[in-house]
């Protein structure tokens, strides 16, 4: 006979009644799906309805992910490699997530919507595209110049020895800090120890932007058709090397911001850019800009209220203003473009040599121009320059027309023969020929104001 409890309920009917009321209980709550890492005993991936996140918490490949979510709702696998994430993907301090096209087969990653990829430990990822995805239009989102369109984003937050090696990534981020696309916000701390090599990097609201980070190599990459910026370290970001990148149809090629140092950039080709080259902004300091080739920008490389950095070897051509500025605002507050070091640069084909404006104590040196349309050096808003090291050949030095005082000075240059005023490139019969100074013994010094010129050769 059966059991009867003191309800006259069977046991068995009761127990079932049980199981039934606890599985519509736990189907009413968000659901987690994971699995566990040996020997550690805790959920390894874990999804969170809730918060629509899938966090990564012990090492793990993306095909972990695969078959640990199995839902196309949030992580769908489109097939020949193509997987579409609706949901935010977040790696764990401390762990390490692999994204790679040779283990996991990953060929292509759609971040559906606003979504995101997280980084608080490290990732990897090798061969593989990543972009934005709108789901109803079957296509990647674009951005407006105002960059108020939310959409997929890559965030590193005191991120840890991370590798990007051959991807791609396009049409992310947009104006919020953290989402601007590939970002290294400083969140939590800053990230470190990461490396970019062989990848392509286009149609980013920022393609690349740090907070604090320090040993960052980015080498060999393609940045094009950014909408802000294509590399942007910002904000104290240190021990960095940009090379060997083409940085092409970007507003600005490559720009360091408010406080960076001991950056090098070198070995670049920055061409098309609209408005700079290189950029050195705000305080940045003790770093190297050299062996880059720029062409076709309005300046090349401009050295704004930035101090003691070294800009040599560089070619630049078709600057529309200037192949190189340096340059304070009216009211600088964050530092001054002076003790900078600028030589053997080649500067043709471009509206201005180098330009100084409201900068002091730079030295020039031995730099060469050739078919420059107006003057190889101009000068405003009193400043001054020290030309060392010189072969002249014809070189114009400008004043650019406002009522201020220019100083020039040229020192170790050997002989050198200056004529006053404008000249066309003829001897002016009247003056005859200009007045030599030796300036091995003894530095030549003139000031400029008002529109004031002076033509410089060095005497055979």
């Amino acid at each position: 006979m059966p059991i009867l409890g003191k309800n006259s309920i069977p046991v068995a009917a009761y127990a079932i009644l049980l199981f039934l009321l606890t599985d519509l209980i736990l189907y009413q709550q968000p659901h987690l799906r994971f699995t566990a890492e040996a020997g550690r005993g805790g959920p390894c991936i874990d999804y969170d309805q809730t918060e629509n996140i899938i966090a990564i918490n012990c090492n793990a490949p993306f095909l972990d992910v695969v078959q640990t979510i199995n839902d196309p709702e949030i992580l769908e696998n489109a097939g020949d490699g193509e997987y579409l994430l609706s949901a935010n993907l977040e790696v764990a301090d401390g762990v390490t997530f692999e994204m790679t096209s040779n283990e996991d087969g990953l060929q292509y990653l759609k971040i559906a919507g606003e979504n995101g990829i997280i980084v608080y430990g490290k990732i990897l990822i090798d061969g593989v595209k990543i972009t934005s995805w709108d789901v109803s239009d079957e296509d990647v989102i674009q951005q407006n110049i105002d960059g108020t369109i939310r959409r997929g984003y890559v965030q590193f937050a005191a991120s840890e020895g991370s590798q990007i090696i051959n991807s791609e990534f396009g049409y992310l981020g947009y104006q919020e800090f953290g989402r601007r696309g590939f970002d290294l916000f400083g969140g939590g701390g800053p990230s470190h120890d990461m490396e970019i090599r062989g990848s392509k990097f286009h149609h980013m609201w920022f393609a690349f932007y740090s907070r604090g980070a320090y040993n960052i190599t980015v080498d060999g990459n393609e940045y094009y058709n950014n909408i802000k910026y294509a590399l942007d370290p910002h904000s104290g970001t240190h021990d960095m090397s940009i090379t060997n990148n083409y940085l092409h149809h970007n507003p600005i090629g490559a720009i360091c911001s408010d406080r960076c140092y001991n950056i090098l950039i070198e070995g670049n080709l920055a061409e098309h850019n609209t408005n700079y080259g290189i950029f050195l902004s705000r305080n940045m300091y003790d770093s190297i800009v050299r062996n880059n080739h720029i062409f076709n920008t309005t300046s090349g490389i401009t050295i704004s209220e930035s101090p003691n950095n070294q800009i040599y070897n560089n070619t630049i051509e078709a600057a529309t203003s200037q192949g190189i500025r340096l340059f304070n605002p009216e009211l600088p507050d964050d530092g001054s473009a002076e003790g900078n070091m600028v030589y053997n640069n080649v500067i043709s084909s471009s509206e201005n040599g180098i330009r100084a404006t409201r900068s002091h104590d730079n030295i020039l040196e031995n730099n060469r121009f050739s078919n420059i349309q107006s003057s190889e050096y101009l000068l405003s808003g009193d400043s001054s320059i020290v030309i060392r090291g010189q072969h002249f050949d014809n070189a114009l030095i400008a004043e650019a027309g406002s009522a201020t005082r220019n100083i020039v000075e040229i020192v170790d240059s050997g002989t050198i023969e200056v004529t006053e005023g404008e000249t066309d490139g003829e001897e002016d019969e009247e003056e005859g020929e200009g007045d030599l100074y030796n300036t091995d013994n003894q530095p030549y010094r003139r000031t400029l104001s008002d529109g004031d010129s002076i033509t410089v050769d060095s005497s055979s």
